[in-house]
């Protein structure tokens, strides 16, 4: 028993460090090379942000995306 708990904390320990290597990774290819919108994942973002037949709650769970990304603001639709 004793085992199983120190296997459940390793594996809920190795879940927290891939996730938050998962996380900063996006990060940084979402800010891309000049940063503000040329990475991968923002202008993925932008693309369904500004597609016409996006309905509203993807649209704000994109936009929050988006910005939790640190993609450029400035090019959001107004």
């Amino acid at each position: 028993m004793h085992n199983m708990r120190r296997f459940g904390a390793a594996m809920v320990l190795s879940g927290l460090v891939a996730s938050g290597m998962i996380v900063g990774g996006t990060r940084v290819e979402a800010k891309g090379k000049g940063g503000g919108g040329e990475g991968t994942v923002c202008s993925a973002l932008l693309a369904v942000i500004t597609y016409k037949y996006t309905s509203p709650t993807i649209r704000d769970y994109a936009t929050g995306l988006y910005l939790s990304y640190g993609c450029d603001p400035s090019f959001l639709p107004k």
